[in-house]
């Protein structure tokens, strides 16, 4: 599944992307989630929450942010992220394959966090760059930068 990053060889990765933007935020580290998290509360959409010593950070729709028990104690807020998510099951042993997706990303200038489920990857790009990190993804040539830009 995986080759060599970028040029007109590259595999399709067969990214898909999802239409929700996304915003990832940061909690303090006592902070639990307002009630029971049901698709009801996130829109049916993406949800990830990852509890760590100093802080929590989850990822919502950005609409989730409208209630006041999702907003009231956020520390950090940052908006316009887009989920790109590779189509499963990837197998435990698949070796290099996120290597594979931060190269071509990294080579049209797309900067990315990741994170896996357990038959999945998925990437958060920015909203304004999802188009560009599906193009790539799916084996286009980034297109050349002009020096001092950033698509």
């Amino acid at each position: 599944m995986s080759a060599p990053p970028g040029g007109p060889a590259a595999a399709d990765l067969q990214p898909q992307l999802d239409p929700t933007h996304l915003a990832v935020v940061r909690y303090p580290a006592d902070w639990q989630p307002p009630g029971a998290v049901q698709p009801d509360t996130t829109g049916g959409a993406f949800f990830a929450m990852i509890r760590g010593e100093h802080e929590v950070t989850v990822v919502v729709p950005e609409a989730v942010l409208e209630d006041a028990a999702w907003r009231d104690r956020a520390e950090q807020v940052d908006r316009a992220w887009r989920r790109v998510t590779f189509p499963g099951p990837l197998p435990w042993e698949l070796v290099g394959f996120l290597a594979d997706v931060a190269g071509r990303l990294a080579g049209a200038q797309i900067p990315f966090t990741s994170m896996s489920g357990f038959t999945t990857d998925h990437v958060l790009v920015r909203a304004a760059q999802a188009d560009l990190a599906v193009a790539v993804l799916s084996g286009q040539e980034p297109p050349p930068q002009r020096p001092g830009t950033n698509p």
